[in-house]
Protein backbone atom coordinates (compact mmCIF):
# COMPACT_ATOMS: atom_id res chain seq x y z
CA UNK A 1 0.00 0.00 0.00
CA UNK A 2 1.31 3.47 -0.91
CA UNK A 3 1.65 5.74 2.10
CA UNK A 4 0.49 9.32 2.68
CA UNK A 5 1.42 12.35 0.61
CA UNK A 6 3.40 14.62 2.92
CA UNK A 7 4.78 18.14 3.15
CA UNK A 8 1.87 20.07 1.68
CA UNK A 9 2.61 23.80 2.26
CA UNK A 10 -0.17 25.83 3.91
CA UNK A 11 -1.13 29.49 3.98
CA UNK A 12 -2.02 31.48 7.11
CA UNK A 13 -5.59 30.17 6.94
CA UNK A 14 -4.27 26.57 6.92
CA UNK A 15 -5.39 26.14 3.32
CA UNK A 16 -3.12 23.95 1.15
CA UNK A 17 -1.04 26.03 -1.25
CA UNK A 18 -1.36 24.53 -4.72
CA UNK A 19 0.64 25.28 -7.86
CA UNK A 20 -1.89 26.10 -10.62
CA UNK A 21 -2.27 23.68 -13.53
CA UNK A 22 -0.57 26.12 -15.91
CA UNK A 23 2.18 26.97 -13.40
CA UNK A 24 2.88 30.12 -11.44
CA UNK A 25 2.86 30.97 -7.76
CA UNK A 26 0.97 28.60 -5.40
CA UNK A 27 -2.53 29.68 -4.40
CA UNK A 28 -4.69 28.66 -1.46
CA UNK A 29 -7.25 25.95 -2.20
CA UNK A 30 -10.26 25.43 0.05
CA UNK A 31 -10.01 22.31 2.20
CA UNK A 32 -12.43 19.60 1.12
CA UNK A 33 -13.44 19.07 4.74
CA UNK A 34 -14.49 22.74 4.88
CA UNK A 35 -16.74 22.45 1.83
CA UNK A 36 -18.22 19.19 3.08
CA UNK A 37 -19.43 20.92 6.25
CA UNK A 38 -20.99 23.99 4.57
CA UNK A 39 -24.48 22.48 4.37
CA UNK A 40 -24.43 20.81 7.79
CA UNK A 41 -27.01 21.96 10.31
CA UNK A 42 -24.94 23.28 13.22
CA UNK A 43 -27.84 23.09 15.72
CA UNK A 44 -26.81 19.77 17.25
CA UNK A 45 -23.19 20.89 17.48
CA UNK A 46 -24.18 24.12 19.25
CA UNK A 47 -26.34 22.19 21.72
CA UNK A 48 -23.53 19.70 22.34
CA UNK A 49 -20.97 22.44 23.01
CA UNK A 50 -23.39 24.16 25.39
CA UNK A 51 -23.75 20.91 27.34
CA UNK A 52 -19.99 20.37 27.40
CA UNK A 53 -19.45 23.94 28.64
CA UNK A 54 -21.93 23.46 31.48
CA UNK A 55 -20.32 20.17 32.52
CA UNK A 56 -16.83 21.66 32.28
CA UNK A 57 -17.74 24.60 34.51
CA UNK A 58 -19.15 22.22 37.11
CA UNK A 59 -15.99 20.13 36.98
CA UNK A 60 -13.70 23.14 37.29
CA UNK A 61 -14.67 25.65 40.01
CA UNK A 62 -11.54 27.62 39.10
CA UNK A 63 -13.05 28.39 35.69
CA UNK A 64 -16.24 29.58 37.37
CA UNK A 65 -14.18 31.92 39.54
CA UNK A 66 -12.34 33.20 36.49
CA UNK A 67 -15.62 33.79 34.68
CA UNK A 68 -17.04 35.68 37.65
CA UNK A 69 -13.96 37.87 37.71
CA UNK A 70 -14.25 38.64 34.01
CA UNK A 71 -17.86 39.72 34.35
CA UNK A 72 -17.35 41.82 37.48
CA UNK A 73 -17.97 45.41 36.38
CA UNK A 74 -17.58 44.51 32.71
CA UNK A 75 -19.84 44.61 29.69
CA UNK A 76 -20.66 41.52 27.69
CA UNK A 77 -20.32 43.68 24.57
CA UNK A 78 -16.68 44.49 25.29
CA UNK A 79 -14.59 42.72 22.57
CA UNK A 80 -11.84 41.90 25.08
CA UNK A 81 -14.37 40.32 27.46
CA UNK A 82 -15.87 38.32 24.59
CA UNK A 83 -12.45 36.98 23.66
CA UNK A 84 -11.61 36.14 27.26
CA UNK A 85 -14.96 34.38 27.72
CA UNK A 86 -14.32 32.33 24.58
CA UNK A 87 -11.13 31.03 26.16
CA UNK A 88 -13.06 30.07 29.30
CA UNK A 89 -15.66 28.25 27.18
CA UNK A 90 -12.94 26.40 25.26
CA UNK A 91 -11.23 25.36 28.49
CA UNK A 92 -14.57 24.27 29.96
CA UNK A 93 -15.37 22.03 27.00
CA UNK A 94 -11.88 20.58 27.28
CA UNK A 95 -12.38 19.94 31.00
CA UNK A 96 -15.59 18.07 30.12
CA UNK A 97 -13.62 15.75 27.85
CA UNK A 98 -14.72 17.22 24.53
CA UNK A 99 -11.41 16.34 22.87
CA UNK A 100 -11.57 12.68 23.85
CA UNK A 101 -13.59 11.64 20.80
CA UNK A 102 -11.23 13.51 18.45
CA UNK A 103 -8.18 11.90 20.06
CA UNK A 104 -9.76 8.48 19.80
CA UNK A 105 -10.61 9.04 16.16
CA UNK A 106 -7.06 10.14 15.35
CA UNK A 107 -5.66 7.10 17.12
CA UNK A 108 -7.99 4.66 15.35
CA UNK A 109 -7.12 6.19 11.98
CA UNK A 110 -3.44 5.58 12.71
CA UNK A 111 -4.06 2.03 13.97
CA UNK A 112 -6.10 1.00 10.93
CA UNK A 113 -3.57 2.56 8.59
CA UNK A 114 -0.77 0.61 10.27
CA UNK A 115 -2.86 -2.56 10.08
CA UNK A 116 -3.49 -2.08 6.35
CA UNK A 117 0.23 -1.50 5.79
CA UNK A 118 1.01 -4.81 7.50
CA UNK A 119 2.65 -3.36 10.62
CA UNK A 120 2.28 -5.14 13.97
CA UNK A 121 0.03 -3.35 16.45
CA UNK A 122 1.63 -3.04 19.87
CA UNK A 123 0.46 -1.39 23.09
CA UNK A 124 -3.19 -1.53 22.01
CA UNK A 125 -5.90 -1.57 24.68
CA UNK A 126 -8.59 -4.27 24.72
CA UNK A 127 -11.26 -1.75 23.71
CA UNK A 128 -9.21 -0.42 20.79
CA UNK A 129 -8.22 -3.93 19.75
CA UNK A 130 -11.89 -4.90 19.53
CA UNK A 131 -12.61 -1.92 17.28
CA UNK A 132 -9.60 -2.59 15.05
CA UNK A 133 -10.57 -6.28 14.80
CA UNK A 134 -14.09 -5.22 13.73
CA UNK A 135 -12.52 -3.01 11.06
CA UNK A 136 -10.33 -5.86 9.83
CA UNK A 137 -13.33 -8.17 9.59
CA UNK A 138 -15.51 -5.62 7.75
CA UNK A 139 -12.78 -4.84 5.19
CA UNK A 140 -11.40 -8.35 4.75
CA UNK A 141 -12.52 -8.53 1.10
CA UNK A 142 -11.19 -5.05 0.27
CA UNK A 143 -7.56 -4.37 -0.68
CA UNK A 144 -6.09 -1.01 0.39
CA UNK A 145 -4.10 0.48 -2.47
CA UNK A 146 -3.17 3.81 -0.97
CA UNK A 147 -3.59 5.72 2.30
CA UNK A 148 -3.97 9.47 2.78
CA UNK A 149 -3.56 10.33 -0.88
CA UNK A 150 -3.60 14.09 -1.39
CA UNK A 151 -6.01 15.22 -4.09
CA UNK A 152 -6.74 18.51 -5.85
CA UNK A 153 -10.04 19.33 -7.53
CA UNK A 154 -9.02 22.20 -9.81
CA UNK A 155 -12.55 22.76 -11.08
CA UNK A 156 -13.59 24.11 -7.68
CA UNK A 157 -10.11 24.95 -6.31
CA UNK A 158 -10.40 22.52 -3.43
CA UNK A 159 -7.99 19.95 -2.01
CA UNK A 160 -7.65 17.36 0.71
CA UNK A 161 -6.66 13.81 1.60
CA UNK A 162 -8.87 10.74 1.41
CA UNK A 163 -8.38 7.98 3.97
CA UNK A 164 -8.06 5.03 1.59
CA UNK A 165 -8.18 4.00 -2.03
CA UNK A 166 -9.80 0.55 -2.04
CA UNK A 167 -9.81 -2.26 -4.58
CA UNK A 168 -13.30 -3.65 -4.03
CA UNK A 169 -14.58 -7.22 -4.46
CA UNK A 170 -16.30 -6.27 -7.76
CA UNK A 171 -12.94 -5.25 -9.24
CA UNK A 172 -13.61 -1.53 -9.11
CA UNK A 173 -11.49 0.99 -7.19
CA UNK A 174 -13.25 3.42 -4.84
CA UNK A 175 -12.23 6.21 -2.50
CA UNK A 176 -13.11 5.57 1.13
CA UNK A 177 -13.36 7.53 4.36
CA UNK A 178 -13.11 6.12 7.88
CA UNK A 179 -15.50 7.64 10.42
CA UNK A 180 -15.47 6.83 14.13
CA UNK A 181 -18.34 9.02 15.34
CA UNK A 182 -21.76 7.94 16.52
CA UNK A 183 -23.76 9.77 13.85
CA UNK A 184 -21.71 9.58 10.65
CA UNK A 185 -23.65 6.66 9.16
CA UNK A 186 -27.01 8.25 9.98
CA UNK A 187 -26.13 11.65 8.53
CA UNK A 188 -23.73 10.92 5.63
CA UNK A 189 -24.31 14.05 3.51
CA UNK A 190 -20.95 15.62 4.35
CA UNK A 191 -18.84 12.51 3.79
CA UNK A 192 -20.70 11.75 0.54
CA UNK A 193 -19.87 15.22 -0.80
CA UNK A 194 -16.29 14.91 0.41
CA UNK A 195 -15.75 11.54 -1.28
CA UNK A 196 -17.33 12.83 -4.49
CA UNK A 197 -14.80 15.65 -4.54
CA UNK A 198 -11.89 13.26 -4.11
CA UNK A 199 -13.23 10.94 -6.82
CA UNK A 200 -13.36 13.84 -9.29
CA UNK A 201 -9.89 15.06 -8.36
CA UNK A 202 -6.31 14.15 -9.15
CA UNK A 203 -3.34 13.11 -7.06
CA UNK A 204 -1.05 16.09 -6.56
CA UNK A 205 2.73 16.21 -6.24
CA UNK A 206 3.64 19.22 -4.06
CA UNK A 207 7.24 19.17 -5.29
CA UNK A 208 6.42 19.60 -8.98
CA UNK A 209 2.76 20.62 -9.09
CA UNK A 210 2.06 17.56 -11.23
CA UNK A 211 -1.35 15.89 -11.35
CA UNK A 212 -2.27 12.30 -12.14
CA UNK A 213 -5.45 10.22 -12.15
CA UNK A 214 -6.27 8.38 -8.94
CA UNK A 215 -6.56 5.00 -10.66
CA UNK A 216 -7.53 3.72 -14.15
CA UNK A 217 -10.32 1.58 -12.65
CA UNK A 218 -11.70 4.28 -10.35
CA UNK A 219 -15.47 4.32 -9.89
CA UNK A 220 -16.50 7.98 -9.67
CA UNK A 221 -20.14 7.09 -9.06
CA UNK A 222 -19.78 5.42 -5.67
CA UNK A 223 -17.52 5.62 -2.63
CA UNK A 224 -17.12 3.89 0.70
CA UNK A 225 -17.92 5.05 4.22
CA UNK A 226 -16.17 2.81 6.73
CA UNK A 227 -18.26 3.36 9.85
CA UNK A 228 -16.65 2.47 13.22
CA UNK A 229 -19.05 3.93 15.82
CA UNK A 230 -18.10 4.07 19.52
CA UNK A 231 -20.83 1.50 20.24
CA UNK A 232 -18.71 -1.10 18.46
CA UNK A 233 -18.68 -2.99 15.20
CA UNK A 234 -17.75 -1.76 11.75
CA UNK A 235 -19.72 -1.48 8.52
CA UNK A 236 -18.74 -0.71 4.93
CA UNK A 237 -21.43 1.53 3.40
CA UNK A 238 -21.51 2.35 -0.31
CA UNK A 239 -22.45 5.98 -0.99
CA UNK A 240 -23.93 7.63 -4.09
CA UNK A 241 -21.24 10.01 -5.34
CA UNK A 242 -23.38 11.38 -8.17
CA UNK A 243 -25.63 12.84 -5.48
CA UNK A 244 -22.55 13.78 -3.49
CA UNK A 245 -21.14 15.78 -6.41
CA UNK A 246 -24.42 17.66 -6.80
CA UNK A 247 -24.37 18.45 -3.08
CA UNK A 248 -20.75 19.59 -3.33
CA UNK A 249 -21.61 22.00 -6.16
CA UNK A 250 -24.27 23.61 -3.96
CA UNK A 251 -21.86 23.78 -1.02
CA UNK A 252 -19.18 25.38 -3.20
CA UNK A 253 -21.59 28.07 -4.39
CA UNK A 254 -22.71 28.86 -0.83
CA UNK A 255 -19.08 28.98 0.31
CA UNK A 256 -18.32 31.57 -2.39
CA UNK A 257 -21.41 33.63 -1.51
CA UNK A 258 -20.40 33.74 2.15
CA UNK A 259 -17.10 35.36 1.18
CA UNK A 260 -18.82 38.34 -0.46
CA UNK A 261 -18.51 41.66 1.36
CA UNK A 262 -21.30 44.15 1.92
CA UNK A 263 -20.36 46.16 -1.15
CA UNK A 264 -21.15 43.23 -3.44
CA UNK A 265 -24.85 43.55 -2.58
CA UNK A 266 -25.14 47.22 -3.49
CA UNK A 267 -26.70 48.12 -6.81
CA UNK A 268 -24.51 50.17 -9.13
Amino acid sequence: MIGPTKDIPRDRYDRPKIIPVDGGNPVGYTRMSTLAKVLDDKGNLVDWKARMTAVGLLKSPALMTRLSGLLAGSSLDDPKIKQAMKKVVDEATEAAGASNAASTGTGLHALTEALDAGHPLEYVSKADRDRVDAYAEATRDYTPLRAEGFVVIDEIRAAGSYDRLWLCPDGKVRVGDLKTGAWDARYPMGVTAQLAGYAHGKHYDPATGGREDLHPDLDIHSGLLISMPPSGGCEVIELDLDLGWAVLMVATKIHEIRKLNAGAYRAN
